[in-house]
């Protein structure tokens, strides 16, 4: 059976598995993780058999290149480096992107990849998520791939992806001798994760393990500068800047140049373990007013996000505390949002990573994930507990976590969270550190 033989299987598999598909979130993580663990080892298993017909290629040449990055909001502004990288290494290279409808306009405000050659998969719900998915295969199949990069860690659903495309060289994060993260053996390319370095040095370091053809055991051996981590830059939009302070005017008539901070409460459903407590936010956006009588807060977030910050809103019961969620509804609007304000404070969410991008200054909570490998790569600081279970997440396994109790979060205390926020405004703290002291990168 033919590559496109198995991936018409799948669509297969997923309807067996799940027969009301019109109702199954692609965003529900532990669908995709279910399926990817008891599918995905199968059948990563078969094509790897099938890879040792293929003969070695000997043209080495290199031009058009896909990366893939499937699920993480911000991993855009991680990888956008490793982009960078293959541009300066690689001569006039085209450069493709497949990731979800979701982030695709993530990517496209990098502006480091033609917003055609970006393939976004509808990820409304398992069934729309493989039909586009094939969809965007056959397509990707036509555009003559001389290298794949998939930057998804050991999820085996990029693997098999990166597979069932037609390309020269593949090159993904390999386990090693680690046991229990099989993803296949058909990887012309590999490279260790190292848990101990940042995400973005992990990302660069596979893709140079791809461009120069690296076959070391373990790869990457080379060492990855700190300077190499750069960031892109937004440009600031006046017609979107004068649309937001209309809407910001409405809600509070008296703004003029008053400072904004963002307050992005909510993470979301899946990964709600990283909220920091709602009623302990209340008590340092109450601080910070008290401290800032001509500034504004402003709650920020989608329309998933809606009842956490009518929550914080209500019971925070100040005028100039604004309850914005939904009101930026397009990444680019956020993004001149970001532009516009002098602080954001977040939890671990994509947020944190976009502010690099528009220069604005961060304090990111951090609990489940780890601060100097997901540290944001922009003006940020982060808190951090260092409680011995956290972090509780990683690439080992594969992101998940079924605590429901974040002691770690609830014991940074509102003080701790106001005072810090006010050196990161005054800049009294050295940026990409965590709690303002220990570099990340």
């Amino acid at each position: 059976m033919n590559r496109i033989g198995y991936a018409h299987i799948i669509p297969y598999i997923i309807v067996l598995l799940h027969k009301d598909k019109g109702k199954i979130k692609v965003k529900d993580s532990r669908n995709i993780r279910l399926i990817d663990r008891y599918c995905g080892i199968a059948i990563c298993a078969a094509f790897s058999l099938l890879a040792r017909l293929k003969p070695a290629p000997k043209d080495k040449r290199i031009k058009n290149v896909l990366v893939m990055e499937l699920f993480e909001m911000g991993a855009a502004m991680m990888i956008f480096p490793s982009i960078q990288c293959i541009k300066s290494k690689t001569e006039n290279p085209t450069i493709y992107c497949l990731t979800l409808k979701s982030i695709k306009k993530s990517w496209e405000l990098l502006d480091a990849i033609p917003s055609e050659n970006i393939y976004a998969i509808d990820d409304k719900n398992l069934f729309s998520f493989f039909v586009s998915l094939l969809g965007n295969i056959l397509e990707l199949r036509k555009k003559n791939i001389d290298l794949i990069i998939d930057y998804e860690l050991f999820m085996r659903v990029s693997a098999i992806i990166s597979f069932m495309i037609k390309s020269k060289f593949r090159v993904g994060f390999n386990k090693y001798e680690f046991e229990g993260l099989y993803r296949g053996t058909f990887y012309n390319f590999k490279c260790a994760f190292n848990q101990n370095a940042h995400i973005a040095k992990n990302f660069l370091s596979l893709t140079k393990t791809a461009l120069d053809f690296e076959h070391e055991y373990p790869n990457y051996k080379g060492h990855i500068a700190a300077a190499e981590l750069v960031v892109p830059e937004y440009r600031a939009d006046a017609a979107l800047g004068s649309g937001l302070r209309e809407k910001i005017k409405k809600l509070y008539p008296e703004y003029e140049n008053n400072k904004l901070i963002l307050v992005a409460p909510d993470v979301g459903y899946n990964l709600a373990v990283r909220n920091y407590p709602k009623d302990l936010l209340v008590e340092v956006i109450n601080k910070l007013l008290g401290n800032m009588p001509d500034g504004l807060i402003l709650l920020v977030g989608t329309q998933d996000n809606l009842e956490t910050c009518n929550y914080v809103h209500e019971k925070v019961g100040h005028g100039r505390c604004l309850n914005f969620c939904a009101q930026a509804p397009s990444l680019r609007e956020f993004f001149e949002l970001l532009h516009m304000s002098e602080l954001l404070i977040t939890n671990d969410n994509g947020p944190a990573h976009f502010a690099g991008a528009t220069g604005t200054k961060t304090l990111a909570l951090f609990s489940t994930d780890s601060p100097f490998i997901y540290g944001p790569l922009g003006k940020c600081v982060i808190l951090y507990g260092f409680f011995q279970c956290s972090p509780c997440i990683s690439a080992y396994n594969h992101k998940t976590s079924k605590c429901a109790n974040n002691l770690c979060l609830q014991g940074i205390t509102p003080d701790a969270v106001f005072e810090m926020a006010v050196k990161v405004i005054n800049e009294a703290v050295p940026f990409r550190t965590v709690n303002g002291h220990l570099r990340y990168v």
